[in-house]
């Protein structure tokens, strides 16, 4: 091989129907062992190192699909967080999230396929990013999260409540907007709607000191029926705090 890395007329014959297996781009007529296109080292006398002409619009479609899916999950997993840390409601949630599971299913294949020459730090992304997305409606860690950043806010307004102050509908409490706070109808319980309507909806609820939490009798795995009114779910934030959806 000529000094300067150039190819010599048998070793330029050998690349005539070959492409780079990065972007794709013919090898046929270079005249040095990288990819004018992308920058890619390739050896013609190692053919793993290359790809066939034959398969070129099958291969970028492939990387294309793969490049698509990637960005598209980091946009709708940070869509997702955003969405559900600010009060989105769980159900809407949970059904976007489980509809796009197909689509999960098939960034999975595609970076699985050992034809895909993608790095180490973009296929552990697009495993990750989709297991994060789901994780959302399965722990609510997100508005969890946003919960604990905005507790002694939260505490304050909870307090004042409990002396007697009332709030406007919409106020906010940091990034946090409610659609009211307002006392339990039967105890001493402050409740902070994150979101749904005048029936129902998610709340943070703060409890006082002494306050003991019992199973409900109909949901006693996920539900202390005693926090709020007429709950189908409670989670247990800490200090006497609790994530609870009223129905």
């Amino acid at each position: 091989m000529p000094p300067d890395g150039r190819l010599n007329d048998s070793l330029d014959a050998r690349t005539h129907d070959r492409c780079c297996i990065g972007c794709g781009h013919p090898l046929r007529g270079v005249t040095r062992k990288v990819c004018p296109e992308c920058g890619r080292r390739f050896d013609p006398d190692l053919p793993r190192t290359m790809g066939k002409v034959a398969n070129l619009g099958f291969r970028r479609g492939l990387i294309g699909t793969c490049r698509l899916l990637h960005w598209a999950f980091l946009i709708f997993a940070v869509t997702i967080i955003l969405y559900s840390g600010l009060g989105g409601h769980w159900i809407l949630v949970a059904m976007i999230v489980f509809a796009s599971l197909p689509i999960m299913l098939l960034q999975f294949v595609l970076l699985a396929l050992p034809m895909q020459p993608i790095s180490m730090r973009r296929r552990l992304l697009g495993y990750l990013v989709p297991l994060a997305v789901i994780s959302v409606p399965l722990t609510d860690w997100p508005i969890r999260m946003n919960f604990k950043l905005h507790k002694a806010s939260l505490q304050a307004v909870a307090d004042r409540v409990a002396s007697g102050e009332t709030f406007p509908r919409g106020t906010r409490v940091g990034i946090l907007r409610f659609r009211q706070i307002r006392k339990a109808r039967t105890r001493e319980h402050i409740g902070f709607q994150i979101n749904g309507g005048g029936n129902g909806g998610m709340f943070f609820v703060a409890t006082p000191p002494e306050f003991v939490g019992r199973p409900s009798s109909y949901q006693p795995l996920r539900n202390l029926g005693n926090v709020w009114d007429n709950t189908n779910w409670t989670v247990d934030l800490g200090d006497g705090w609790y994530l609870v959806e009223q129905d």
